[in-house]
Order: C-alpha cells, then sequence, then structure tokens
C-alpha cells in the first residue's frame, strides 16, 4: 500500500529511491533503469538513475546486468564515466573476471577512485595467484589497520600438507598420514584395524599351536583383509590431504572475502 501511494504522490525517481532504501532492489533497478532510458541524454538525472540501477543489480548478485549498465554508462554518459568504470570493475569482480579487474584499475588510475580500485585490484590478484603485487599495490594505499591486516592474511604462510607425503606415511605406519593432516581419529581407526588383522594373521601363520589347514585358511584371510585396509588407509591418507588443502583454500578465500567487505568501497552517487 505504501508502494502504490509513492508511486502515484511522487515523482517517479523518488519511488525507485524509496524500493532502493527499503532494500527492494530488485523492483529499485527496473525502475532506476526505465527513468535512465526515458532520458538518453546525459543529463544529471540520466546519469543518477543509471549508476543506482547498477548498485541495485550488484545486490542481487546480477553482474551481468549491471556491467551491461555500466558500459552504456562509459559510453554515453561521459561526466560519470569514472564512476560508472568503477563500477564495471565492481561487476566483473564479481564475475571474477580478475585480469579485467586489474586493467580498470589502470584506467582509474589518478582519479577519485584510485584507492577503491586498488583495493579491488590488489583482491584480485590475491585470487589470481599473484599474492606479491597484491601486497605491493596494498603497501602503496594509505595505510590503516584494516589494510595491515589484508597485507598480514596475504603474507600469511599457507599451511598446506602433501598427498604423497600423506600416502607415504601410512605406508610405512598405518595411520601416520591421516595424522600428519590432523585427523586423529581416522589415524587410529586405520592403526588398530590394520594391527589387528596382521597381529590375527601373525598369530595364525606363527604362533599359534594349532598347524591344521583350517588355520591356514584363517591366516590367509586374516592376511587379506589386513592388506585391503593397509591399502584402504594409503588411499584414504592421500585423499586426507586433499581434504585438509581444500578446506584451508576454502577458509583463506573466506577471510579474504570478509576483510573486503569490511572496506568502505561503495561509491557516492549524489542526488541531482
Amino acid at each position: 500500500m505504501i508502494s502504490l501511494l509513492l508511486l502515484f504522490a511522487q515523482a517517479p525517481i523518488d519511488f525507485a529511491d524509496y524500493l532502493y532504501s527499503a532494500g527492494d532492489y530488485r523492483r529499485a533497478a527496473l525502475e532506476y533503469e526505465r527513468i535512465a532510458f526515458l532520458e538518453l541524454t546525459d543529463s544529471a538525472w540520466a546519469s543518477y538513475a543509471l549508476l543506482r540501477a547498477g548498485e541495485a543489480l550488484l545486490k542481487t548478485d546480477e553482474p551481468e546486468r549491471a556491467a551491461s549498465l555500466y558500459s552504456f554508462g562509459i559510453t554515453n554518459l561521459p561526466t560519470t564515466r569514472n564512476t560508472s568504470t568503477y563500477g564495471l570493475l565492481r561487476a566483473q569482480y564479481q564475475m571474477e573476471d580478475f585480469n579485467i579487474v586489474d586493467s580498470l584499475a589502470t584506467v582509474l588510475a589518478g582519479t577519485s577512485f584510485e584507492w577503491h580500485s586498488t583495493v579491488y585490484r590488489s583482491f584480485a590478484l590475491v585470487f589470481s595467484g599473484d599474492t606479491a603485487s597484491a601486497t605491493r599495490y596494498l603497501s602503496v594505499l594509505d595505510r590503516n589497520d584494516l589494510v595491515d591486516s589484508t597485507i598480514a592474511l596475504i603474507d600469511a604462510p599457507f599451511k598446506h600438507r602433501s598427498p604423497f607425503l600423506s600416502a607415504g606415511l601410512s605406508t610405512l605406519l598405518p595411520g601416520a598420514g591421516q595424522a600428519y593432516c590432523g585427523r586423529w581419529g581416522d589415524a587410529w581407526q586405520s592403526f588398530s584395524v590394520t594391527a589387528l588383522f596382521a597381529g590375527a594373521a601373525a598369530y595364525y601363520f606363527l604362533l599359534s599351536p594349532d598347524t591344521s589347514a583350517v588355520n591356514t585358511v584363517k591366516g590367509t584371510v586374516t592376511a587379506s583383509l589386513g592388506g585391503l585396509f593397509w591399502l584402504a588407509n594409503i588411499y584414504g591418507a592421500s585423499n586426507a590431504a586433499l581434504d585438509y588443502n581444500d578446506y584451508a583454500g576454502r577458509k583463506r578465500q573466506e577471510q579474504l572475502r570478509n576483510l573486503l567487505n569490511r572496506f568502505d568501497l561503495e561509491p557516492e552517487i549524489k542526488h541531482p
């Protein structure tokens, strides 16, 4: 009801602003787009509406649509070209086109968005695997606790486990590879089960006073099961290392994304 009243009582841009402030970003984007393309001139209203539409689309996780709007703004609305370029950079970052982010940051060098775009560029470089360049770009920014925390996280050694070493350890001692990866429960299970079957096989073959064919069969069965568990333990140790590395990588990426979200990187879009 409030939305309908605003629609008829206020200007279209005010209704779009209301939707945006209420968090209804999808509908706000549609209203802003309609206003921007009705103008089709380099007016303050068209520029404002287009930039707001892009911001709303970024918030609804629609970076492809946002990128097309910002590209239109770069070509057709020269008074806000830098803001549109920065918006395009943010859209490309959401799409994980990190090489394009790097290029757009170069375009924005020397503008009011240089600091903001450098932050995005640094995170894009980290996710591209070039941590040295990321640290270099961050180091030239005006330093604060957030920048310092980001540099410290990027420079922190990445803890990983070698699948080959993990498998080799479990070859020598069942469960050792799992322990190397911090999976102590799996390590104990691998060691105890393999040792149980190996001990039973040793008993039937070497220690049992009964030398009948039945004992030989028991020894063969337990030795075979022990061998299978030993091989499974080696395979499990290799997978434990891969799982460890995958988890550590995802945790590091999550920490980096959380840090990026703490930066104040949204552009100021002034109402005409």
